[in-house]
């Protein structure tokens, strides 16, 4: 956890391109359907940075799948922790 004791996220982008594919978009055809700039479609795919909740909702509206299937929580490890020998 992070110095608040807050779980981590981070995006499946799989998920998203799997229900872009599918559907036979592009990123830029996704974008210009959810209403987001093309650039941050880039950012998102190849990790540079993490949407606003509000970003990824919109995405997650026009390919029909749910921010449960998107989102990924995880814990970050603790550290100053040593591990077992």
């Amino acid at each position: 956890m992070n110095p608040r004791g807050t779980l981590e996220w981070a995006v499946d982008v799989a998920v998203i391109d799997r229900a872009r594919v599918l559907r036979g978009w592009t990123r830029r055809a996704l974008a210009n359907q959810a209403h987001v700039d093309e650039g941050t479609m880039c950012d998102l795919a190849a990790g540079r940075r993490r949407p606003s909740f509000g970003t990824l909702r919109a995405i997650c509206q026009v390919l029909e799948v749910s921010l449960e299937d998107v989102i990924v929580f995880h814990s970050p490890p603790v550290q100053g922790r040593n591990e077992p020998e």
